[in-house]
């Protein structure tokens, strides 16, 4: 959305009425004016949020969730400084963000959860004219802090300022904490948590000019055109599609989220006594293929087969792999890798 004509309506209405009272806006008391694109129905504003300025250089897109889990909601969207407006941009040279809020909001006109980055936006030390919702890692816990489920409304205020005009603009996102989360146990004995499975290590040497598949239960490549994993080069340039004929899905690893630096694990950064909890996953990210397997250096995937059940103990179709070691494609675009595999006892 751009959001460089932005009215201050949706929060123009909104009379001093407390730090966590809201208000619906619009024509009259039924009406609600619409919300941005991407945002939730609700039409209720914390009115503890700053006043929109009604001409802002700053500009929203792109707006949206862009993963979940059973904990977590990660948020997307790019938010910068329109710097080729001359009507809300004075000083080109002095633009820059100065500040960004996040506020949840429920369906019910309760505040409720924290949203945070994994990364601190260093507004003090760095010019910046363009925030990246994604690359800071954007996320809120559904786990903490919650106390209702249902729809929720993320409020991102950003603030510029380019020394002489001070912009201020509001979007929102929504998304759903789910039901599950506000269930009841039916039984007062709460069981404890299974721990994961623990995970065999195995070695694996690929050429895609000799190879077609590979089998876990082997541990060896072959050139059969079936397997567990099986890769296929495109062009000259070492492109390397992995796909499984086993029903086996794929995901880059989602350990980086967890804001724990230790389990951000490498091909030079093992775990020790790796179980299925090593390795987290977004069930959303799963796929059939990955198109360029060996376009990202020493990342860690998940493969995940019809087979595996989470939270029973078991590790049975749970395969963890990383290369660590590739070689340069030759003039045919073929490669040798060396895979390292986590798969169960």
């Amino acid at each position: 959305m751009n959001s460089k004509f932005l009215t201050p309506l949706i929060l123009g209405c909104a009379l001093g009425m407390g730090a966590l009272s809201f208000v619906a806006c619009g024509n009259d008391s039924t009406s609600a004016p619409p919300m941005p694109s991407g945002s939730s129905s609700s039409a209720f504003v914390p009115m503890s949020l700053p006043q929109p300025t009604i001409e802002t250089a700053i500009v929203f897109s792109n707006l949206g969730v862009s993963a979940t889990n059973a904990t977590k909601v990660k948020f997307r969207g790019d938010i910068t400084l329109d710097l080729g407006d001359s009507s809300t941009v004075a000083n080109v040279d002095e633009a820059r963000f100065t500040d960004i809020r996040f506020d949840i909001v429920s369906k019910s006109q309760t505040s409720g959860g924290v949203a945070t980055t994994l990364t601190p936006i260093d507004f003090a030390s760095s010019k910046i004219t363009t925030i990246n919702l994604q690359e800071y890692g954007l996320y809120t816990n559904l786990e903490e802090n919650y106390t209702e489920c249902g729809e929720f409304t993320l409020y991102i205020t950003a603030k510029a300022y380019d020394g002489a005009i001070e912009s201020v603009t509001i979007d929102t996102i929504g998304f759903v904490r789910p039901e599950e989360k506000c269930k009841i146990p039916e039984s007062s004995s709460s069981e404890a948590k299974v721990p994961g499975a623990p995970l065999d290590t195995i070695s694996i040497e690929f050429n895609t000019k000799i190879h077609k598949c590979l089998s876990f239960a082997s541990g060896k490549a072959s050139d059969a055109t079936t397997g567990d994993m099986c890769f296929k080069t495109f062009g000259t340039g070492g492109n390397v599609l992995l796909s499984s004929t086993t029903g086996i899905q794929f995901a880059a690893f989602d350990n980086e989220s967890d804001g724990d630096r230790t389990t951000n694990y490498s091909k030079n950064w093992l775990p020790q006594n790796p179980t299925t909890d090593s390795f987290t996953y977004l069930k959303g990210a799963l796929k059939e293929t990955v198109p360029d397997f060996l376009g990202v250096v020493d990342l860690f995937y998940v493969g995940i087969g019809p087979k595996y059940v989470p939270n029973t103990g078991s590790a049975t179709d749970f395969y963890a792999f990383i290369v660590t070691e590739a070689s340069a494609p030759d003039s045919n675009g073929d490669v040798s890798f060396k895979l390292l595999v986590y798969k169960a006892k």
